[in-house]
């Protein structure tokens, strides 16, 4: 059942959202996702909206990334999150009144991140739910992996939280990238453009830059989606995870969400888990990795499909 959230909506632009409130029906709902843990019970949801009127951004000047390659434009809001699929939360005050714009480029600009992929819209509903919401409010956030950078603007504009940084890794001078699929140059403009705020060029086959950036942003939460593509990142992406978790104050708590079969195969998933659950992550793995796994339900508005995609949560 598809979830008609009652909600006015007008286009002032402000960090890439915009705040209440404008008549529902300059609003279409595209698709609605709705997050549930193994009891069923609803973690988050979000609705993929598209306006029916132009926005203000619609009267920008075209930057370096439009001249250069084909962008599409997504919007997102995150309703209060249900009792169960058939109730509405009735204190709508406290979240679902900022729409939030994300500028996809195309895979020829941001490779792998050029688009929003299902796992960072599950990341974000979770962090918008009435779980993590609070958690997520006054903290200072780091995701990796930022792609589009949904998660990150919805810890900033939907959350509150006190800073956020988005990471990820693209071209620039004298990078020598080898077989790596890297996004260019411009993917760091694009993602500065979503999250209004400057990103990091984070590699974490560098270790120095690791550093770096644990050194110059003392995150308390490390947040991040579908992280896990290739073999080779693995080693990498855990010892990122324990530099950021050890070095300066040190993040004390970590999300991720991982696609998982049949909706997705990521070969290096496995290997990966298999780490985590071997006590890898802190002084001689004494952090307290919990893993479990989550359902999302896909609701198309035009044509009343639904599909299913599944996901790994892993919690410090």
């Amino acid at each position: 059942m598809l979830l008609w959230h009652l909600l006015s909506l007008s286009f002032l632009l402000c960090s890439s959202a915009f705040t209440a409130s404008t008549p529902k029906n300059n609003l279409a709902l595209v698709q609605s996702y709705t997050l549930y843990d193994k009891d069923r019970q609803i973690l988050g949801s979000c609705d993929e909206v598209r306006p029916a009127t132009k926005t203000s951004d619609d009267n920008e000047e075209e930057d370096e990334v439009e001249m250069f390659y084909a962008t599409t434009k997504r919007y997102f809001i995150f309703p209060p999150t249900p009792s169960n699929e058939n109730t509405v939360a009735e204190d709508q005050s406290h979240v679902g009144d900022k729409l939030l714009q994300i500028r996809q480029t195309s895979f020829g600009c941001g490779r792998l991140g050029a688009t929003v992929w299902p796992s960072a819209i599950a990341l974000a509903s979770l962090l918008a739910g009435d779980t993590y919401r609070s958690s997520i409010q006054g903290k200072r956030i780091l995701e990796l992996g930022s792609g589009c950078g949904l998660p990150t603007l919805t810890a900033k504009e939907v959350c509150c939280a006190d800073q956020v940084l988005a990471t990820d890794y693209w071209e620039r001078e004298n990078l020598v990238v080898g077989n790596r699929l890297v996004p260019k140059e411009l993917f760091g403009v694009n993602l500065a453009y979503n999250v209004r705020c400057e990103p990091r060029n984070l590699d974490w086959h560098d270790e120095l830059s690791v550093f770096d950036v644990s050194t110059n942003f003392d995150a308390d939460i490390i947040v991040g989606s579908d992280l896990v593509y290739y073999p080779d990142d693995v080693e990498p992406l855990l010892q990122t995870l324990n530099i950021l978790m050890k070095n300066g104050g040190g993040a004390q708590n970590m999300l991720l969400i991982l696609p998982l079969p049949p909706t997705a195969e990521r070969e290096a998933l496995p290997e990966f888990r298999r780490r985590l659950e071997g006590g890898v992550l802190g002084n001689g793995g004494d952090k307290d990795v919990v893993l479990d796994e989550l359902e999302m339900k896909v609701s198309s508005a035009s044509t009343n499909e639904e599909e299913i995609h599944n996901f790994l949560r892993i919690r410090i």
